[in-house]
């Protein structure tokens, strides 16, 4: 049953004394519905509630643009749907790690190191500094996640940073898929004051942005191949020389974080080490972009040399592919 009093005490321990709200709350063993509808669901409806008031009255933007009634729910059904979604990964990693899986534990866990962030959600529609709040808050909500991981999931501490960082990039990933869609969605009501505005130097969501950037000049690229399918000995340059420094990107990025394991590593370094493992995916994609290439020539490209990689002399065409391939051969399967 809610109990509105218990919501209150348990927001205001997480923000004064954190470190001795999580064995409390852990204590109480909650299921994830208790955690629902005593703490996740009563904070993320308040927050947006504001949020939603205060957008009218500054005339500023909810998390994602605008501030209409139905962005409001939507935002909330999100948020709240997202809670499940992070604290499943966070759970399944668990296993993987060495931890004890317990869906019920974490969603605790998520939901106490949420409410920094949600709360922030109320404060975004200030105009000016409303994105910083909001952004500061979301931070210190992951710092909160790192630090709470070892008291609900009992993971042990040589592999708590690595399941920390691979949670919060798939959880990441995930709401910067859906948000860029509701963002899409609201585009023509949003406000400078956006979230999405932050410029890119803001850390690891600097980063996100910037991958973000990359994914949609990538998506807005066209390519015509020539009619005869025949590649060209610059194309098959160029792809050698993306293989090249997508690779050497690659290698910074993953020694980077495997020094991660170090025991002398921040959370500032942890967080800091999330933005640059997100690059890992999408490393190809901003060796191209970053060179002025074309993304849909470069995926074409590859696409040819794979067919004719495997065919090797069905036509002509094919047959000339794979001889351009076989002079470039050694570099591709060296940096692939």
């Amino acid at each position: 049953m809610f109990d509105i009093e218990a919501t209150r005490r348990w927001v205001t321990a997480v923000l004064t004394d954190p470190d001795g709200a999580a064995p409390a709350y852990n204590e109480l063993a909650p299921t994830w519905q208790q955690t629902l509808l005593q703490l996740t669901l009563p904070v993320y409806a308040a927050a947006l509630a504001i949020g939603y008031l205060l957008a009218l009255i500054t005339g500023g933007a909810l998390i994602y643009g605008g501030a209409s009634l139905g962005l409001a729910l939507t935002a909330l059904l999100w948020s709240l749907g997202w809670t499940f979604v992070v604290a499943f990964i966070f759970d399944f990693l668990a296993g993987l790690f060495g931890g004890t899986r317990n869906f019920n534990a974490a969603y605790a866990l998520i939901g106490l190191a949420l409410v920094p962030a949600a709360l922030g959600n109320a404060v975004a529609p200030l105009p000016l500094i409303g994105w910083l709040l909001s952004l500061a808050a979301s931070i210190y909500s992951m710092v909160l996640a790192y630090r709470f991981v070892p008291v609900f999931l009992k993971l042990p501490e040589a592999n708590r940073i690595k399941h920390f960082v691979i949670a919060i990039i798939a959880g990441l990933i995930v709401n910067l898929v859906v948000a860029n869609a509701l963002v899409a969605m609201f585009q023509p009501s949003m406000g400078s004051n956006h979230p999405a505005s932050v410029s890119q130097d803001a850390g690891m969501f600097g980063d996100m942005s910037r991958q973000a950037g990359f994914a949609e000049a990538a998506a807005g690229d066209t390519y015509d191949p020539p009619a005869d399918g025949e590649l060209s000995d610059r194309q098959l340059a160029a792809y050698v020389d993306v293989l090249k420094k997508t690779q050497a990107l690659r290698e910074r990025l993953t020694a980077k974080f495997a020094n991660m394991d170090e025991a002398d590593a921040s959370v500032s370094d942890i967080l800091g080490g999330v933005g640059d493992a997100m690059r890992l995916g999408t490393a190809e994609m901003e060796v191209v972009k970053t060179r002025g290439g074309n993304w849909a020539e470069h995926t074409w490209v590859k696409e040819q040399i794979e067919t004719a990689r495997v065919q090797q002399d069905l036509n002509d065409t094919i047959r000339h592919n794979y001889a351009l391939f076989l002079n470039y051969q050694e570099q591709i399967e060296q940096y692939e």
